[in-house]
């Protein structure tokens, strides 16, 4: 095998593949024996022919193609692993000859990163203020919760439930048909139609009425879309959100063992408290990646983003289709062009790559490691979790290869979110650990 190299650019090279005979051989002798199982041959029993019989009647040619398939990657991996070189990506893949075999693979490198002046970086945190509003509004909450639904009759006002018949036509279209349907009134409500909740303030039970109703133009059908519609609705039942009193029966059956009104308020504020500090410190940490990737210059391989994008691309179109949706129905949808589609896919890719590479460069930069103890005390902890299911997770599973190697890939990325928010606070004043180079790229090249 020979292997020719082009110099690096944009974080990316062309290796130039050219098989030798003895490279190709088992791949040919792999391709044979499949043919060979298919194949009719006069004169030789089926799977039975010879190697030479089926050169012959196929041509070599047609072993090679065979080939390609299991051929080509594995090459290409060898040949990479043979240059010394850390691939971030697929490698783009072209055929350039048969006799003899020449493969030529593009190979996106590992990302360059240079984290700047990380440890100056400074982030202040929120403080947190829990007051006497912030409690009401949880009970509030609880309230509604707790609270029954009981008919009414009068007017429909908004926070209503109610329950109609109700038809809708768009030109020749029905789009609403129904005997029994049952809605929650809400103020600039979508449901079923944008406005459609409005037009019901006011009416009363078996008190039939209809009116007009503009569908936005920007509705998903494209047959409804900046269309009037007309619908016609018979209340049958109205209903109201009775809420329970705030009294020590209702603290009592909120559950938690609360005895009384002061003991629910209690929890509700260390509740409110813990909940502030989990959102501080979860925007702080936000806050710190974000000055990092700030602060860091970032030299990304084409190819690297655009199959990236090809990955959001194939999900985004597997999605309108669940939804039975066309692309232009979809982009209809949600209001947006292909085109500035592809330019947040775009920016999502390099701010997800940004976040990755950020953080393993840290991960370089500050000695940060795992050890084979955290990795078991997490395993341990995952053991003890309960399934949705209720069951326990498989210890054989969780001791696989494949899943080791995630936990520790987690606990790397959670001690180097830790050290970094560490920095920002200015709790960790100690020397910069000695990196090997921080300034240089994290990967060889040739």
């Amino acid at each position: 095998m020979k292997i020719t190299q082009e110099e690096v650019l944009n974080r990316q090279t062309v290796l130039e593949i050219k098989l030798d005979e003895v490279d190709i051989e088992p791949y040919l002798e792999k391709a044979y024996r499949k043919i060979v199982q298919r194949s009719s041959i006069p004169g030789f029993r089926k799977g039975k022919a010879p190697r030479s019989i089926i050169e012959n009647y196929y041509g070599k040619e047609h072993l090679v193609s065979e080939s390609l398939d299991d051929m080509v990657p594995e090459i290409t991996q060898r040949a990479i692993e043979d240059q010394d070189l850390e691939a971030s990506a697929v490698p783009k893949l072209e055929l350039v000859g048969l006799s003899p075999v020449v493969v030529k693979a593009t190979v996106p490198l590992v990302p360059e990163v240079n984290l700047g002046e990380y440890r100056d970086i400074r982030v202040a945190e929120d403080k947190i203020d829990i007051n006497v509003d912030d409690i009401e509004s949880r009970i509030d909450e609880m309230k509604t919760q707790a609270g029954i639904w009981e008919p009414v009759n009068k007017a429909v006002a908004y926070g209503n439930r109610v329950t109609m018949k109700v038809t809708g036509h768009v030109e020749e279209n029905t789009v609403l048909d129904s005997d029994d349907e049952e809605y929650l009134v809400e103020e600039n409500g979508t449901l079923p139609f944008k406005g459609f909740p409005e037009n019901l303030i006011g009416s009363k039970i078996d008190e039939p009425f209809g009116f007009h109703l503009d569908i936005p133009e920007d509705y998903a059908d494209s047959r409804l879309a900046g269309k009037e519609g007309h619908f016609e609705v018979n209340l049958k039942e109205i209903k109201e959100l009775v809420l329970p009193e705030l009294d020590d029966e209702f603290a009592k059956s909120v559950g938690d063992g609360y005895d009384n009104v002061s003991d629910l308020k209690t929890s509700i504020e260390n509740k409110l408290i813990e909940e502030a500090e989990q959102a501080r410190d979860t925007k702080h940490r936000d806050q710190s990646l974000d000055k990092l990737i700030e602060g860091s210059s970032f030299e990304f391989p084409p190819l690297l983003i655009e199959q990236e994008i090809s990955h959001m691309v194939d999900r985004r179109n597997n999605f309108a289709s669940q939804m039975n949706f066309s692309l232009e129905e979809y982009f209809k949808f949600t209001g947006k062009t292909e085109q500035e589609h592809e330019k947040e896919m775009r920016e999502h890719a390099i701010e997800r790559f940004s976040r990755s590479y950020a953080l393993s460069k840290l991960v370089e930069a500050e000695n940060i490691e795992v050890s084979d103890n955290e990795v078991d005390e997490k395993i341990e902890e995952l053991k003890n979790r309960d399934t949705e299911d209720g069951t326990k997770l498989d210890d054989q599973k969780l001791k696989s290869p494949e899943v080791l190697s995630s936990i520790r890939e987690s606990l790397l990325v959670e001690k180097s979110l830790a050290t970094l928010v560490s920095i920002t606070k200015g709790d960790d004043d100690s020397p910069k650990p000695n990196a090997k180079d921080e300034n240089i790229d994290q990967r060889k090249e040739k």
